[in-house]
């Protein structure tokens, strides 16, 4: 999270195209949630022998529009977002040429070349994937948590929503238990 506050002049200046990504993200997550409905809906009418042809046809249709729709929105949303953080890269190592470029000669006696350009691209590229990758899942994981948790308590059941949310907590302990161990 440190990373991001480090980045925060940057995801100020570009806020258009990473709000732009976040609204698609969530707009995205929401169709995502309409397909199981339209299945659980086709299923029960043909059990029950309530539906045409024609109806099951119509509803394959919804199913096949939302998935053209999230595919052209999915495609928006790249270009936003890891556009943002492609751009990012280029100014950082823009930025790092300009530093290294105003150095005196005892500065690259003193550091090796190799280290100043693993700096240039393997530490640029991490600081790039957190401003691309880490957004996404930042946000997807959120709203998709959030949008499902919602459907599962509104239309499933909110006692069996709170059953398969129990092992939660101990899987937070456990994870934190076994990081500090690693470490």
């Amino acid at each position: 999270m440190r990373l991001f506050a480090q980045l925060s002049w940057y995801f100020r200046r570009e806020w258009r195209r990473y709000l732009g990504a976040v609204a698609l993200l969530m707009l995205i997550a929401m169709l995502q949630l309409i397909p199981p409905k339209v299945v659980g809906i086709v299923v029960d009418g043909v059990t029950a022998q309530h539906f045409t042809p024609g109806r099951i046809a119509m509803w394959i249709g919804t199913i096949a529009l939302i998935a053209v729709v999230v595919y052209l929105l999915r495609y928006v949303w790249r270009v936003l977002l890891f556009g943002a953080s492609y751009q990012l890269a280029v100014e950082l190592r823009e930025d790092y040429y300009r530093q290294l470029s105003r150095q005196h000669p005892e500065f690259y006696q003193r550091h090796r070349t190799g280290d100043l350009i693993a700096r240039a691209t393997n530490d640029v590229d991490r600081v790039v994937f957190a401003a691309g990758e880490g957004v996404l899942t930042l946000v997807d994981s959120l709203v998709m948590g959030c949008a499902v948790l919602i459907v599962m308590s509104t239309q499933i059941s909110w006692q069996l929503t709170l059953l398969a949310l129990l092992p939660m907590p101990i899987m937070a302990l456990m994870i934190q238990t076994l990081r500090r161990s690693a470490a």
